[in-house]
């Protein structure tokens, strides 16, 4: 096994050769910091000080925060050996899928966080333990039912205290999206990719007596993850944050609803719609309950509302939110790789579940 982990640490540190790797963060850094300079100075600019604290500054340092902390564990949990049990629990669904046990690993620790699930895979990858298109397709299932119930504790009582039947039949519909997700991407896999090996992955390295080596391998390899998370992930979070700022996204989402807002709904839903797709998602869920008990909507047409701002709504905030975090922790090509499949995806799926609800619910 410690000459698998020799060769595994070997082809990782082949991955980035010399400095090359700084290329890239080091434009994005100089994009960032000349668009945010030029922000402040331009004349009538609508940033402050206290703006760039409460909207940049502090969310910024909340995110690498939490990743910080994400991707430690992630670290922990490889070395010290916990990859094997967390596989174990769901080896015969992913064996079914032909993924391998590093992937049922990611698969677990995704319906606790995307961070840490996320970290393990690129570690794997890096490692060369799975490939390219075997990271892609566990992310795609982890994107699916994990990802959703994972948020379902925090979204649950607000959707069903605001928005009462119509939110409880939105959970219900998006739920079988989630499933319809997972399981299609892993019949997608079990088609696609060869049969692992029956015998169990080299998924941890030879630990010595008092695990000194292996905090200092976890410090290690979180030290140079953590370096270019943030030199990836702060000039990406400032350039959307400016582009947040210059209306960009405010923009996409007028263009959206003019759209949508046609002769399919009455103007009411469309006000749903406009809710729906700001920043707060309690707000959506809160303007259709209003609409719904005051009559302006009946149930069908405020879920259809509802799951119609979710398809507008969820790709922009995956660029708002999601496209710094990728970026820092694969690559700004596969993360955005990642980021455009997952919305895709989403998108179809709600869309194959909400037609026949619209069509004979």
């Amino acid at each position: 096994m410690s000459r698998i982990a020799g060769n595994a640490s070997s082809g990782m540190k082949g991955k980035r050769p010399g400095k090359k790797w700084l290329i890239v963060p080091s434009i994005l850094i100089l994009a960032g910091t000349a668009s945010l300079a030029w922000s402040l100075y331009v004349p009538g600019s609508a940033l402050s000080g206290e703006k760039l604290y409460s909207k940049l500054i502090v969310p910024l340092l909340k995110l690498l925060v939490l990743l910080s902390v994400g991707l430690l564990a992630g670290q922990a949990l490889e070395s010290l050996g916990w990859t094997r049990k967390l596989a174990r629990l769901v080896r015969p669904l992913t064996r079914w899928g032909h993924l391998n046990d590093e992937s049922g690993a990611a698969f677990v620790s995704s319906f606790v966080s995307g961070v840490v699930a996320n970290s393990m895979l690129v570690d794997f990858y890096q490692a060369k333990r799975i490939s390219r298109k075997e990271l892609v397709l566990t992310y795609l299932v982890n994107n699916g039912l994990p990802v959703y119930l994972v948020h379902l504790p925090t979204t649950f009582f607000v959707v069903a205290s605001l928005a009462g039947t119509a939110g409880l039949l939105y959970l219900a519909l998006t739920f079988i999206a989630a499933c319809l997700r997972s399981i299609g991407v892993l019949a997608y896999t079990r088609w696609t990719l060869p049969a692992p090996s029956p015998a169990w992955s080299a998924l941890v390295d030879h630990l010595d007596a008092n695990n000194t080596s292996v905090m200092r391998k976890i410090w290690e390899k979180f030290r140079g993850r953590f370096v270019r998370l943030v030199l990836y992930t702060i000039p990406i979070y400032i350039l959307v944050f400016l582009a947040g700022e210059r209306g960009v996204f405010q923009w996409l989402r007028s263009g959206a609803v003019g759209f949508v807002s046609s002769d399919v709904f009455p103007i009411e839903a469309a006000g749903v719609v406009i809710f729906a797709l700001a920043a707060e998602f309690t707000s959506g869920m809160a303007a259709a309950g209003a609409l719904q008990n005051t009559g302006s909507l009946d149930v069908k047409q405020t879920v259809l509302a509802l799951v119609l701002g979710t398809i507008i709504a969820t790709p922009l905030r995956a660029v708002r939110h999601q496209l710094p975090t990728y970026a820092g922790l694969f690559s700004l090509g596969l993360g955005s790789q990642l980021l455009f499949m997952s919305q895709a995806l989403r998108i179809l799926s709600l869309a194959a579940v909400v037609l026949p609800y619209a069509i004979w619910g």
